[in-house]
């Protein structure tokens, strides 16, 4: 089996009901048989861009591993239900979930910094 993340987007209306939601999907994963690892709900986020006039909108992430039918069946019926605004579904790479990676560091600022001291004028006395 593959693992697999969909990432749910759920309209801020409907966002009482996201228990209902999880549920529902948790049980077409498993219908397929699939099984679900974890299920991460991020709550209410502002949008990057409006959809559906929506600033704002609930996230929920699936973590599960399952066949393509798995993913095919799931998307189906996030694709018929009411509220759903957007999804995403990606396999997880198995060489990312072996030896996860530390967060890359940003280069440091120093010479950049120094360089700007440089072209500062001197003040004049």
């Amino acid at each position: 089996m593959t693992q697999y993340e969909s990432l749910v987007v759920v309209h801020p209306e409907r966002g009482p009901r996201i228990k209902e939601f999880i549920e529902r999907f948790q049980k077409v994963i498993e219908g397929q048989n699939g099984t679900v690892a974890h299920v991460d709900e991020w709550g209410l986020r502002d949008l990057a861009y409006r959809i559906e006039n929506q600033a704002k909108a609930y996230y929920t992430l699936f973590h599960y591993q399952g066949t393509g039918q798995t993913v095919q069946e799931l998307e189906r019926n996030l694709k018929l239900t009411d509220g759903i605004l957007r999804y995403m579904t990606v396999r997880v790479d198995e060489t990312e979930q072996a030896a996860p990676t530390a967060p890359r560091a940003a280069p440091p600022v120093e010479g950049r910094a120094a360089d700007e001291e440089k072209a500062k004028p001197e003040p004049q006395s």
